[in-house]
């Protein structure tokens, strides 16, 4: 039961900061939905050709998935470590907020656009995307998010009373970024091995 305990305060360490960061990332969800439905008819044609030829290059298994991990990888380290450099500034944390709305936005525009593609059919391929690709890449955003936020007013705090940053404080917050590398690793090996697989056989029974 401790432990039970232990581990949602980690996840959720500040109720204030949680609830708020879920909900931007959620308007950023909405926002991407609702951007690609409004998209005009030569915008959205280019976005469901892009979409379609990516479904035909994982049905015809000409997909690198090497080449896919690294680039996933890339991604997904460059929106941790940015944010998590933001943390030690000010300014940051409306840069992160941004970056967490920005990162919702992606995924809510990724998702529908795959629903606009197929129809009714990409209804379980935007599941599967959903599911295995972005689930672990919003949990570490978001965790990455709230600490960055909690740390910037930490030093806040710090600046105003003109003391020093603890270094348990630095440690966890290190310790964070370590935990949301390694999911994020998980994410991206599965986004880049497990879900084409996945993918190639939902192709196949339903698109």
């Amino acid at each position: 039961m401790r432990k039970i305990r232990n581990f949602k305060e980690v996840i959720l360490p500040n109720k204030g900061i949680n609830y708020f960061v879920f909900m931007v990332m959620v308007l950023g969800i909405l926002s991407g939905s609702i951007f690609m439905m409004i998209l005009g008819e030569k915008d959205k044609s280019s976005v469901v050709l892009q979409i379609q030829s990516f479904f035909q290059s994982i049905s015809s298994g000409s997909i690198d998935s090497g080449l896919a991990l690294k680039n996933s990888l890339i991604i997904n380290y460059l929106f941790l470590i940015i944010i998590w450099f933001f943390g030690f500034t000010l300014i940051g944390v409306i840069c992160n907020i941004f970056l967490s709305y920005l990162k919702g936005f992606l995924v809510g525009f990724s998702i529908s656009a795959i629903l606009v593609s197929f129809g009714y059919k990409g209804v379980v391929a935007g599941i599967l995307y959903g599911v295995f690709v972005q689930i672990l890449n919003i949990f570490v955003i978001y965790v990455m998010t709230v600490y960055s936020l909690m740390f910037s007013y930490h030093l806040f705090r710090k600046i105003c009373n003109k003391s020093i940053i603890r270094k348990r404080m630095f440690k966890r917050y290190l310790f964070i970024l370590m935990i949301c590398i390694v999911v994020s690793f998980i994410s991206s090996f599965i986004e880049a091995f497990v879900f084409p697989n996945l993918l190639k056989v939902i192709i196949g029974l339903y698109i």
